[in-house]
């Protein structure tokens, strides 16, 4: 039986988490789990897994819920904030963490997760794209794992398994194309909120959403890529694959193509991550060839979809450039979730703000440390505030 923490658990990933958990009961021991501030739907959780203890990352909800920071509920203690996520992190007692955090707040996570000997299930890219060489450094030195459980990178990952480097080519990351694929970009300034978030194929939380409709999302995933396998750039492509079925392919020096392909559903490369490296029976969900089934694959339009070509710049930089590529669409996404800017201003931030980010006098812009991913942060900040006036609505 397996030892395992699942953080982000009240989001989407989270919750295909506890499907595979409630499918293999016999083999995982759930010790902990965190949400952001999901307090009420984390305690309907406590109450039917019953884990050690749990977390609420953030203390003003805590707090709020609570009237105070600590808690116990049902014989099972809750804390809150870093401490609470470190807690979690640091317990050798985990075999496998799941880390389904959103965003930037998922990097130190992965860091003490892995600067503590666990094995790394990991559904926030965001870690990957700001520190992947000093969390890939970190795990070798400790002799764990990081497992990707994005549905790209897991096949990628798999297929990618007992073959030489040498033997490929390229490999091919497919992009739904998000709600706005097919609508020109001339009509884009009028998209709201509503629409973006509205995503033809996954249900996913409001950030990556936004992120699958500008192809930020699949901008991340390149990077990601990048730094997990080891691939030059000139050898990662995106094609657009509206059904979502052909999870991503590596194409051979014979010329020959290997895809995997599969159902619509996360679970599946979460049951793969937990398990690894052993595959299981899956008792959940299977694709149905027994039906018409339409396979489409489009080539990217970068300039319709720039938030992709700015993913592939930054990537190719190096250094923090992908950390603040990261920075910046996540503070202009959040404007644009409350609504204080346009949709195509996302990309209209990345482009200034890059701009700008070369101007600074930031001698370290090739050099990856935690420091200096900090720094970089806060310049995104700076940055971002200075050009709000000009943008938003």
């Amino acid at each position: 039986m397996k030892n395992i923490s699942v953080l982000g658990i009240t989001g989407s990933i989270g919750h295909s988490t506890l499907k595979v958990l409630d499918n293999y009961k016999k083999d995982f021991n759930l010790i902990s789990i965190s949400t952001h501030s999901n307090v009420k739907n984390l305690l309907k959780l406590i109450d039917i897994y019953k884990p050690e203890f749990a977390v609420v990352s953030d203390r003003a909800s805590m707090f709020d819920y609570f009237g105070e920071y600590e808690k116990n509920y049902n014989n099972i203690k809750i804390y809150s904030g870093e401490d609470g996520l470190y807690k979690i992190c640091s317990d050798r007692r985990n075999n496998i963490i799941v880390n389904a955090i959103s965003g930037k707040s998922g990097l130190i996570p992965s860091y003490n997760i892995l600067t503590n000997g666990i094995d790394l299930a990991l559904a926030n890219k965001e870690s990957i794209v700001c520190a992947g060489p000093i969390l890939k450094e970190i795990a070798k030195k400790n002799g764990c794992n990081i497992i990707p459980i994005d549905s790209e990178h897991s096949a990628i990952f798999h297929l990618l398994r007992n073959r030489d480097k040498n033997e490929i080519e390229k490999i091919y990351l497919t992009a739904s194309g998000g709600p706005f694929f097919r609508i020109e970009k001339k009509e884009w300034h009028k998209i709201t909120v509503k629409e973006a978030l509205n995503h033809p194929t996954w249900k996913m939380g409001n950030k990556i959403s936004i992120d699958s409709a500008t192809m930020a999302n699949k901008g991340l995933e390149v990077i990601e890529a990048e730094r997990l396998f080891d691939i030059s750039y000139d050898k990662i492509n995106v094609l657009i694959h509206p059904q979502s079925l052909i999870h991503s392919m590596i194409e051979i020096i014979d010329g020959e193509i290997y895809a995997q392909i599969g159902p619509n559903d996360m679970a599946i490369p979460i049951q793969n991550a937990l398990f690894y490296p052993e595959i299981r029976y899956n008792s959940f969900n299977r694709f149905n060839f027994n039906r018409i089934v339409t396979l489409e694959i489009f080539p990217v339009d970068l300039k319709k979809f720039r938030m992709l070509d700015f993913a592939f710049y930054c990537g190719k930089k190096s250094g923090v450039y992908p950390a603040f590529y990261n920075f910046i669409n996540e503070i202009s996404v959040n404007l644009f979730l409350n609504e204080k800017i346009k949709f195509t201003h996302i990309e209209e931030i990345m482009e200034e703000s890059l701009e700008n980010f070369e101007k600074e006098d930031f001698l370290n812009k090739n050099i990856l440390t935690m420091e200096n991913i900090k720094i970089t942060e806060d310049l995104a900040n700076n940055i971002c505030e200075k050009l709000y006036d000009k943008f938003k609505k």
